[in-house]
């Protein structure tokens, strides 16, 4: 190797470089809080989405996905790291890692930690590793600019404004209703809606296309509220505060 390249590649400006310093950060571990029944602010979680294929042709027993930042190879050309305006995914890898990682945040700018978080009540979602830097909220934009955001509706951004607020909702049930839920905690590893605040749609994951990531495939998220014809959610728009049980 000649002494250019050698400088090039102490500098990480080499391809191989750039990807190995990307995958430090994106699969760093991470450790969620330990919970016993419901959430609260200011815990670490996953957002798992239990019933949708993590394979593609879709396997009985391979079933889940985590909502979690991505890179582009365009992107990596000037990050090695999640950042403001990168977007979100379904992940099939189902361990806990920096880039699928997040924290429950208050939304009215009050100090809610330890408080639980109750069913139609406004949070933020913020990327964990950006709690003591610069946070990054998970963002939907209802309208867009055509084209910009291509299949990827979900990305991080610093701007904590009312596109970035979201809240829980109970899955309808023949024996249940939402009012009946109406402030009570939302629990742990349980089937619940996330829902946005500002358009009152729900996220959910496009099981119908997948694209190929650095590492596996991957699942772009869908802000559909989808029902079937009793009016229930459908498995793609059913999510789960995963947690470890204490």
């Amino acid at each position: 190797m000649n002494p250019f390249d050698l400088e090039t590649m102490k500098d990480g400006d080499i391809m191989l470089a750039r990807y190995r310093k990307m995958n430090e950060n994106l699969n760093a571990p991470t450790i969620l809080t330990q919970a016993i029944g419901t959430i609260a602010f200011g815990d670490t979680i996953s957002l798992l989405a239990p019933n949708v294929p993590a394979t593609y042709p879709a396997k009985e027993d391979s079933k889940g996905l985590l909502l979690g930042g991505r890179l582009s190879s365009d992107e990596l050309l000037f990050y090695r790291d999640l950042h403001d305006g990168c977007s979100l995914a379904g992940l099939p890898d189902l361990q806990p890692k920096a880039k699928s990682t997040f924290v429950i945040t208050s939304a009215d700018y009050s100090d809610r930690k330890s408080e639980h978080l109750k069913y139609n009540q406004e949070f933020l979602l913020t990327l964990s590793k950006s709690v003591d830097k610069k946070p990054l909220y998970v963002r939907f934009d209802p309208n867009p600019i055509p084209g910009l955001c291509g299949k990827f509706p979900l990305y991080l951004s610093e701007n904590s404004m009312s596109n970035t607020r979201w809240r829980v909702l109970p899955v309808r049930a023949p024996n249940i209703t939402r009012f009946e839920q109406e402030g009570k905690p939302v629990p742990i590893n349980t089937d619940i809606v996330i829902n946005h605040c500002a358009t009152n749609i729900n996220l959910g994951v496009d099981v119908d296309h997948w694209v190929h990531g650095f590492y596996e495939e991957i699942w772009p998220p869908l802000m559909k509220t989808c029902l079937d014809v009793y009016g229930r959610e459908l498995p793609h728009n059913i999510w789960h505060i995963h947690v470890p049980v204490a």
